[in-house]
């Protein structure tokens, strides 16, 4: 997973990430959601949207990842996370 340019890999060090996140509250709107199918089953899935948290401003995001088939099910085998925060300095 990259969250904010940050590479984490594995489930233990993914769950330690997002566990450690210090707001109490969020919530979100999406803006557009897009699609492909992949070659081999899967699905690349791109989300705009914007998240508020706690009483912050709300900020704009995206994230993309790839859902992979497994049985009848998939799991999540790519994800990219970016807040869209630009520094006018």
């Amino acid at each position: 997973m990259s969250f904010e340019g940050q590479q984490i890999q594995g489930a233990a060090k993914i769950l330690e990430k997002l566990q450690g996140l210090t707001f109490q509250k969020i919530s979100r709107a999406l803006t557009a959601v897009d699609s492909q199918p992949m070659f081999d089953g899967g699905v690349l899935i791109n989300v705009l949207g914007r998240l508020q948290c706690d009483d912050d401003p709300p900020h704009a995001y995206s994230q993309v990842f790839v859902l992979k088939p497994l049985g009848t099910s998939f799991f999540c085998a790519h994800d990219i996370f970016r807040l869209c925060i630009h520094n006018s300095a």
